[in-house]
């Protein structure tokens, strides 16, 4: 889809716009607390997809990832025109510029990816699989279905499992977040 989004075909802008529009509007909206000015950033995340597809690097991750990136970013620069700095975006320049912190936040990551390659990597084959279609590569449970040349059910059925046991495997490291 990216290939003739790059071409320039807007049938495939649309298929593009109708999987991702929603969550890009639910982030902004989360963010900016405006329906309207939420409303605006979407128009200009959307704009900038159309304008700068060939920026899309399918190495660094999934269309959906490369979009809701874009989101969160106009979001902040929104935010930063508009002069919001509440107490929930607000940083404390000393922690951010704290090495320590810094060296956790990064430790922290690290630990929690591996903890999440592990599970992953602890589940059936088929949920692994499915789960990582959907969940890391942005497809549908169709297009998982269609590419694997399963019923949809079983992808759904797939996914609930393997979620299960994910969330089974994770939580005694973060607790009660799940």
């Amino acid at each position: 889809m990216i290939n003739r989004l790059r071409k320039g075909d807007k049938s495939a802008f649309r298929e593009i716009y109708a999987r991702y529009s929603q969550v890009v509007f639910n982030l902004a909206l989360r963010m900016l607390r405006s329906r309207e000015e939420a409303e605006e950033v979407v128009q200009e995340i959307f704009l900038q997809v159309w304008n700068k597809a060939d920026s899309y690097d399918s190495q660094r991750g999934a269309i959906s990832t490369w979009i809701v990136n874009i989101a969160r970013s106009r979001s902040i620069d929104k935010l930063r025109t508009l002069g919001y700095r509440d107490q929930t975006t607000e940083l404390n320049e000393e922690r951010v510029n704290s090495k320590s912190d810094f060296s956790r936040i990064i430790e922290d990551r690290e630990e929690s990816r591996k903890i999440i390659r592990e599970a992953l990597d602890s589940l059936p084959d088929n949920q692994r699989i499915a789960i990582e279609m959907v969940f890391f590569e942005g497809l549908t449970h169709i297009e998982a279905a269609e590419r694997l040349n399963e019923p949809v059910g079983t992808i759904k059925t797939r996914i609930r499992l393997g979620v299960a046991k994910l969330k089974e495997k994770i939580s005694p490291y973060i607790g009660d977040l799940l």
